[in-house]
């Protein structure tokens, strides 16, 4: 196996993303780049020159039928939960399988591609007392998730260390498999339709600040990416604002890292 270099791991992700948007296109699914890709579109037209995300989000009925109708190639698989249970996370993943991913320096019993992930589009409740009360609750269980797939408590307070580790007991009781089924059951309580506020509520990693009205995404407008024309929400300002407030200057040099580890190889 060849390990691949930053460059042939964001040429070889361009290309999943192609594959992906042809299909969208071709089905009449909608999706928008989103987080770290879309602030790289914005940015750079590109990549961020120092990551390698691919992320898009899709409304959640685009989201169900992308899964129902895609049908795996010998290069291409779209993994998710649904299909596949070793898979456990609430999105979905469209890997190229010519290729290996290891994260964290360890092999998954579930094989991996280099891959981007889908996220579901999913509204939050119209009140937004509410609708913080949700971030909360996706929030806990997002939390007991990782917990599930830790192996001894990390925390420098040792009564801290305790009561995580007492917590983590709890949840690998539990299982991975019930908080992934927790965290699809509530990001899919309320309809759609006329949704007042829209988010990645399925994967909540930015807390409140997902909360997004639904202009947001009322529509995508085409944006250039690598040379590429893809699709980003028409108030990808407004998103980009609310995720990472003023986005447009580049971090100091010192942050200037991927939040990603794992290597790639082309097998």
């Amino acid at each position: 196996m060849k390990e691949l270099t930053l460059p042939e791991i964001k040429e070889i992700e361009l290309e999943i993303l192609e594959t992906f948007h042809n299909f969208c296109k071709e089905n009449n699914i909608r999706y928008f780049i989103s987080h770290c890709t879309l602030l790289g579109t914005i940015r750079y037209k590109g990549f961020i020159p120092w990551d390698d995300d691919v992320d898009v989000l899709v409304p959640r009925e685009d989201y169900n039928r992308l899964l129902t109708i895609f049908k795996d190639t010998e290069q291409y698989r779209l993994l998710h939960f649904e299909k596949d249970e070793r898979f456990l996370f609430p999105y979905a993943k469209l890997c190229d399988m010519t290729t290996l991913k290891i994260e964290n320096g360890q092999e998954e019993e579930l094989k991996l591609g280099l891959d981007m992930d889908i996220f579901p589009l999913d509204p939050w409740d119209s009140d937004m007392k509410k609708a913080r009360k949700e971030v909360k609750r996706q929030r806990r269980a997002l939390f007991r998730l990782g917990l599930t797939r830790q192996d001894k408590a990390d925390s420098a307070n040792l009564p801290k260390r305790i009561a995580k580790g007492i917590m983590m007991v709890f949840c690998k009781m539990a299982g991975s498999k019930h908080y992934v089924r927790k965290l699809m059951k509530e990001a899919t309580r309320h309809p759609y339709e006329g949704a007042k506020y829209l988010g990645g509520k399925a994967w909540n990693v930015y807390g409140y600040r997902d909360i997004l009205p639904a202009e947001v995404f009322d529509h995508p407008i085409e944006v250039e990416f690598e040379g590429h024309t893809f699709w980003a929400p028409v108030g990808y300002d407004a998103f980009l604002s609310s995720l990472y407030g003023n986005y447009m200057p580049e971090p100091p040099p010192e942050k200037r890292k991927t939040h990603h580890v794992f290597k790639a190889y082309k097998l």
